[in-house]
């Protein structure tokens, strides 16, 4: 009886944890955004410097050829295709699975971005 409640606290403690990690705040200087008519890149809302853009620029080129971002990649599809094709029951399948490939591709534009980027001349 004691270890079945201590099982039990320690899994209430578990599924606090992982849902308080699902939940934290937006941290705001670390979103991107892009003003395509003007061309300027946005982190945090504010006006991102040359210096950033091409550290950032270095960095998403490494990132998209590494093995990890391949790996990262490759299995969220595979988890999508099978929530949605292959073990789907039900639209909810569907949508954890269309939510899986809309984060992949939101990912890619942001990734996009800054390999894009062209330093002014």
């Amino acid at each position: 009886m004691v270890y079945q409640k201590k099982f039990k606290n320690d899994v209430d403690e578990l599924v606090k944890q992982k849902l308080h990690a699902l939940l934290t705040p937006v941290n705001m200087p670390f979103i991107v955004s892009l003003d395509k008519v003007r061309g300027i890149v946005y982190i945090g809302g504010e006006k991102t410097d040359d210096v950033r853009l091409k550290n950032l620029k270095a960095e998403a080129e490494f990132f998209l050829a590494s093995d990890l971002w391949k790996i990262l990649n490759e299995t969220a599809k595979m988890l999508a295709q099978k929530s949605m094709f292959e073990m789907g029951e039900s639209l909810d399948d569907m949508k954890k699975g269309r939510s899986l490939l809309y984060l992949l591709d939101s990912q890619n534009k942001a990734i996009e971005i800054f390999k894009n980027y062209l330093p002014k001349k």
